[in-house]
């Protein structure tokens, strides 16, 4: 298996185990206050950027 493919699936492996755990431990919106939203909030869009800037250099290469 090439070496793109091998990191594809660690890399896929690794954010299902992540999130499964994050997933798990969530309150529901409307039970959050407003700092936990907003934190909330932050760590998504956060998670968007990165995803953005990890196709970009995927194309690049």
């Amino acid at each position: 298996m090439s070496d793109w493919g091998v990191g594809y699936l660690l890399g896929m492996a690794s954010g299902l185990a992540i999130g499964f755990v994050v997933a798990r431990r969530q309150k529901p919106w409307s039970e959050l206050t407003q700092k936990e939203k907003r934190i909330r909030i932050g760590l998504i869009a956060a998670g968007v950027v990165l995803l953005a800037a990890g196709i970009v250099m995927l194309l690049m290469w």
